[in-house]
């Protein structure tokens, strides 16, 4: 996500597998890449769009409201997932969405 965070621009896979590997001794396949960032749009925290042949990448948020996120859980657990659990009960598209998230992560 970091990578995401720092581009200016959307970024392809190809784009993150250079960026990547640049930095890495160990190489990753463009499949592994190309998995991770599908899966992180699946989960809407990549949004994809069409360009050329493949799809290019931006965050759907930004680093500093994942970062407040973080904060509101360290610093009141699982009061603060209580609190938003009642908040979404309210409304049945994200319920449905938080399901789907959930079990999806296992």
């Amino acid at each position: 996500m970091g990578l995401c965070w720092r581009s200016r621009d959307a970024l392809t896979v190809r784009d993150a597998l250079l960026a990547l590997n640049s930095a890495r001794a160990e190489p990753l396949a463009y499949t592994t890449v190309m998995t991770v960032m599908a899966r992180l749009a699946e989960k809407d925290i990549l949004i994809r769009s069409p360009r050329g042949r493949g799809y290019a990448y931006t965050p759907a948020v930004t680093d500093e409201a994942a970062i407040a996120v973080r904060e509101v859980l360290e610093m009141y657990g699982t009061a603060a997932v209580a609190h938003f659990a009642v908040q979404a009960s309210a409304d049945p598209e994200l319920r449905t969405r938080l399901r789907k998230l959930l079990d999806e992560s296992g």
